[in-house]
C-alpha cells in the first residue's frame, strides 16, 4: 500500500474514532465537521496558498522563488483568455508532473477567477475552502 493511502486511511480512522462514527460512515461529513480537508485536497489546498502567496505576496517570499511561476503575460503578448493565468511547462516525465512548479501552475488555472484575484490571504483561503 502507498504510504499516501495508509496516511489517507489513518486519518479517516482518527476523525471516525474522534466523532465515535460507525466503521462504514462517510468520511466526507467527518471532514466537514472538522473543517478541515482530505490529505490529497488538504495538499492542493497548501500548494494553492503557496502559490497565491507567490502572486500577491512576493516581497514576503524567499528570494529563491522569485521567479518560479511565470504569468502567460510575460511569455506572449496575445489577448487571450488565459492571459493572466500562469504558464504551463510541459514536463517530460511523471517526475516532472508532480513538481510544485507545475502542479501549481495546473491547479491555479482551474480556479474560478473569482478565487484568483482576491488578494487577502484569508479571503482566499475562504473561497478555496468553498470551491474545494
Amino acid at each position: 500500500m502507498p504510504i499516501g493511502l495508509s496516511v489517507m486511511k489513518l486519518n479517516n480512522k482518527i476523525l471516525r474514532i474522534l466523532k465515535n462514527a460507525p466503521l462504514k460512515s462517510l468520511t466526507f461529513s467527518l471532514y466537514k465537521n472538522y473543517n478541515t480537508l482530505p490529505i490529497p485536497l488538504l495538499h492542493d489546498f497548501q500548494i494553492l496558498l503557496f502559490v497565491h502567496k507567490f502572486l500577491y505576496h512576493g516581497n514576503k517570499m524567499p528570494s529563491i522563488f522569485v521567479s518560479y511561476f511565470t504569468q502567460n503575460t510575460s511569455v506572449h503578448h496575445y489577448n487571450t483568455k488565459d492571459k493572466y493565468s500562469l504558464h504551463l511547462y510541459n514536463p517530460h516525465t511523471n517526475f516532472g508532473k508532480r513538481l510544485v512548479k507545475f502542479k501549481g501552475s495546473r491547479l491555479w488555472n482551474n480556479l474560478p477567477d473569482s478565487v484568483k484575484i482576491l488578494n487577502s490571504i484569508p479571503a482566499f483561503k475562504n473561497s478555496l475552502k468553498i470551491v474545494y
